[in-house]
């Protein structure tokens, strides 16, 4: 089995599970550190920790045989841009965890693909004391670690098929990405959409949808408006025509702090979803797609307009509670 897109989140779940099950791995990452000398258990392992400052993708304490406790800091990337002071944020919770005495010492790493600091970085420095890869940023990271030598550790600490297949899954990770989508033309597909598209022309122009020109069979469509904001966040519609779903969508946004202050606001048939990384306020509708035909397809078609047409009246009408609701769940960049 391949899995062809892996997120930053398989990553660090995957290591929190190798971590946790196996010593020995954890003993090797152990070893890559500036802790590297020293014995030591998992105390402690936190995926997703996050406070005022951000959040750690991965939070690694260990119980060290001298009885101190040290904790490793881990950011993974595997295409996305470093932050603007990510890892100093890194360094506030850390010295904050010490202060509170959660452990005593730290190291803040960078794990991400072999070729990451090239071509993301800006100022490139090595650190001459492992001869570790290129660090980012003057630094600021202590340590870079890579997937490729992540998936080395992995079978050299365990030769099971488990673990090869979990090296190679880290391994691919790394691979450098090249867009090989093609669109599939199709005629039925064309002519469907085509279809729902002068209708929305004549009868919702508040929609302001343009002819789509998608691959076959597709059911998935994007509206944006001219008024809808792409800054600090995308807001859009989204048809999920299959799944009979009308979303009205702020990325990167947490959908049960959202719903705290716009609840309220909610019209009959609204509901609030998380989906992803952002948030949804939905109004379901009948499903359709290319393959129920214009009979059936088109009659649904237009009551998702409709419910379209509801959506973006509602963000006009509230558009200043719900832009604020939005920047008050917004998903911290760690």
């Amino acid at each position: 089995m391949a899995v062809e897109r892996k997120y930053e989140r398989d990553i660090d779940v995957l290591l929190a599970e190798e971590f946790s099950v196996s010593p020995a791995f954890a003993s090797w990452f152990l070893s890559k550190t500036k802790f590297g000398d020293r014995l030591g258990l998992i105390s402690d392992l936190f995926v997703s920790k996050s406070d005022s400052d951000g959040e750690s993708d991965l939070v690694v304490v260990y119980a060290l045989d001298d009885n101190s406790r040290i904790a490793i800091l881990i950011e993974d990337k595997v295409d996305a841009l470093l932050q603007p002071e990510q890892a100093g944020r890194y360094r506030k919770r850390a010295d904050r965890e010490v202060t509170e005495g959660s452990f005593s010492e730290y190291e803040v790493i960078l794990c991400a693909p072999e070729h990451y600091p090239a071509s993301h970085g800006k100022t490139i420095i090595r650190d001459q004391t492992t001869n570790a890869a290129p660090l980012l940023d003057d630094n600021l990271f202590d340590r870079f670690l890579s997937y490729e030598q992540i998936a080395d550790g992995l079978t050299a600490t365990d030769v099971s098929p488990r673990a090869q297949y979990r090296a190679t899954f880290v391994r691919t990770a790394a691979q450098r990405r090249s867009n090989q989508w093609v669109r599939e033309q199709d005629d039925a597909t064309d002519a469907f959409w085509e279809a729902i598209y002068r209708v929305a022309s004549e009868d919702f122009p508040i929609l302001e949808m343009k002819l789509p020109r998608l691959t076959k069979n597709s059911s998935w469509i994007t509206l944006r408006p001219r008024d809808m904001p792409t800054r600090p966040r995308k807001v859009y519609i989204e048809f999920k025509a299959r799944l009979g779903n009308i979303d009205l969508t702020f990325t990167n946004t947490r959908a049960r702090l959202f719903a705290g202050s716009t609840a309220a606001l909610l019209q009959e048939g609204m509901t609030i979803h998380q989906t992803g990384q952002s948030t949804a306020i939905r109004i379901t509708s009948p499903a359709f797609d290319v393959e129920s035909g214009l009979d059936v397809g088109l009659p649904h078609a237009r009551l998702a307009m409709q419910a379209a047409k509801r959506l973006v009246e509602f963000y006009r009408e509230y558009r200043g509670a719900l832009d604020a609701a939005a920047e008050a769940g917004s998903l911290r960049e760690s």
